[in-house]
């Protein structure tokens, strides 16, 4: 069934650390995240699926721990060390005040995978985002320049995400700047730079560092165009190197209606069991995806 599947992939994340990158280890926080947050659901009922979903939970925990160690991200911005901010004793303690999670060398990489950030209650709401239309007319090509258009880029990205933590242990509950030259830019943004822009808006709303940003609206809007994105793709009979812009946008974490992103931001157009079935079509039965190259562990000798 669908959490054998979560299974296996989770497995074979936490059996080849070495491979992964910091999309994988979030990817992982989030599954993690959403995993404890059907033992807390009131209505849950766990006696059928309790045991696969401990060992899920608990898989993910573990994994993900050695993946902070493990995993560095390329970008010198997200190596934002301790010592940038201890200019007085009482300024930065070793802990959140609000989250208790410890420093450690790589602050934003382990402050944005502490899965209690990512706990959340969901309102399901159907018909807010703006009704997508499929573009018959889109080639190839089209689908390949939309994958990456627009801002911001991946570098200027973590220096966003950089400067949200920044604020948010500086007691600084404003947008950072760079952030929001990156949201007033009107170019047209689509692909993984859109998917970037909402977690950008998303990261600063659970760190509390988006007074004076309308986030509800920018959520809305990015997930209306998230939502076209997705049609378009799904006309253009998804060419190569879209699945994985596919598992961002849609971001399928256990498989069983519960997905992140927009998904978690309650719109069931995310949890169409269209992409379910999609989704769960690409893995190779190892549990690794089409956008990995996958490579057989063989035992030590």
């Amino acid at each position: 069934g669908k959490l054998v599947v979560l299974s296996k992939i989770v497995d074979y994340i936490n059996q080849r650390p070495g491979q992964m990158n910091a999309d994988v280890t979030l990817s992982l926080t989030i599954v993690e995240a959403n995993v404890a947050a059907i033992f807390l659901h009131k209505n849950a009922l766990l006696d059928e699926h309790r045991n696969i979903l401990v060992t899920i939970l608990k898989l993910c925990d573990s994994t993900r721990r050695d993946l902070l160690d493990a995993v560095v991200p390329g970008n010198e911005d997200v190596q934002l060390r301790k010592n940038e901010f201890t200019s007085s004793k009482d300024k930065i303690t070793d802990r959140f005040r609000n989250g208790g999670m410890k420093f450690r060398s790589i602050v934003v990489h382990e402050t944005i995978n502490y899965p209690t950030l990512w706990l959340k209650e969901i309102s399901w709401r159907r018909g807010a985002l703006r009704e997508g239309k499929a573009n018959l007319k889109l080639t190839y090509r089209d689908i390949r320049e939309l994958i990456m258009q627009g801002a911001p880029k991946e570098e200027e990205s973590d220096r966003c995400l950089a400067e949200i933590v920044r604020n948010r242990l500086n007691s600084n509950d404003r947008i950072p700047g760079l952030c929001a030259e990156i949201l007033a830019n009107r170019k047209s943004t689509r692909g993984y730079p859109l998917t970037h822009r909402l977690l950008i808006v998303l990261i600063a709303k659970m760190l509390k560092c988006d007074r004076d940003l309308p986030s509800s609206d920018l959520i809305l809007s990015y997930c209306s165009a998230i939502l076209q994105d997705l049609i378009d793709i799904k006309t253009a009979g998804f060419p190569d190197q879209t699945p994985d812009l596919m598992m961002e946008q849609v971001n399928v974490v256990s498989f069983v209606s519960e997905v992140v992103l927009c998904g978690m931001q309650g719109f069931l157009e995310f949890t169409d069991k269209y992409y379910e079935r999609l989704v769960l079509s690409w893995p190779h039965s190892s549990g690794c995806f089409s956008s990995f190259a996958y490579v057989p562990v063989h035992p030590a000798i």
